[in-house]
């Protein structure tokens, strides 16, 4: 029974991953991406030493609104190459830190009436908020809980800073890494090759493997502390 339920999990999580990559490619071919990408490059790089303190500055505010910072990753790697890996680490943090304090803070109340209103994360704040930091960093790999809407709703929680600030930087880790690779493939190519296709379809399929991995490995330290369902249900209601 038990594998059934989670072939099942894994199966809609496929399907998931599967209909985002689809996506990604229609909206890649329907629209100039390529073009939109190319202009921010320009645009922070024609700002000369500004340009990466720029980027950081937009990447933070980003980051304070709950905006996903994907294709902002991609565009920095078009305009920097690998020197956006240590920006995007640093505004991402810096990010991350002010809106955990303020939702202990300043916004609290605020943050708490938003949360309140989203079960789902409120649910899986409260299932790893009293969590070690390893529990918490699994939760925070998983692609299927917004990584900056966690940054609120674990200043509501008993989680530690210390934990969350190392949880935060592994977590970004793995999917700044790919982001970037990704940039910087369209940096140095300018066409779509074979090369250029290969990567990135090795990009997804690493994204497919991180699901599955870490679908499983929340799932049973979450059974291990009683709870029975999975991040991805509980942010489904269900």
């Amino acid at each position: 029974m038990g594998n059934g339920i989670w072939r099942a999990g894994a199966l809609r999580d496929g399907l998931v991953v599967a209909a985002a990559a689809a996506a990604t490619v229609a909206i890649w071919s329907l629209l100039p991406v390529d073009a939109w990408l190319r202009g921010f490059g320009a645009w922070a790089t024609g700002l000369g030493v500004y340009g990466p303190l720029a980027f950081g500055a937009i990447f933070l505010v980003a980051t304070l609104l709950v905006i996903p910072c994907t294709p902002l990753t991609i565009a920095g790697a078009v305009a920097f190459g690998w020197w956006s890996m240590p920006i995007v680490l640093a505004a991402a943090t810096l990010g991350s830190l002010m809106a955990f304090l303020a939702a202990r803070s300043l916004l609290q109340d605020r943050v708490r009436r938003i949360i309140d209103r989203r079960p789902g994360w409120k649910a899986t704040a409260d299932a790893v908020g009293d969590g070690d930091w390893r529990l918490l960093l699994l939760m925070r790999l998983s692609p299927f809980v917004p990584f900056n809407a966690q940054n609120y709703a674990l200043g509501l929680t008993d989680v530690g800073l210390g934990a969350f600030l190392l949880s935060t930087v592994l977590g970004m880790l793995p999917g700044t890494v790919l982001c970037v690779y990704l940039g910087v493939i369209g940096r140095a190519a300018g066409q779509e090759g074979p090369v250029h296709w290969l990567s990135l379809g090795l990009g997804l399929a690493a994204t497919f493997g991180l699901v599955v991995l870490t679908r499983r490995r929340v799932r049973a330290k979450l059974r291990a502390r009683g709870e029975s369902r999975t991040p991805t249900e509980i942010c489904a209601g269900t």
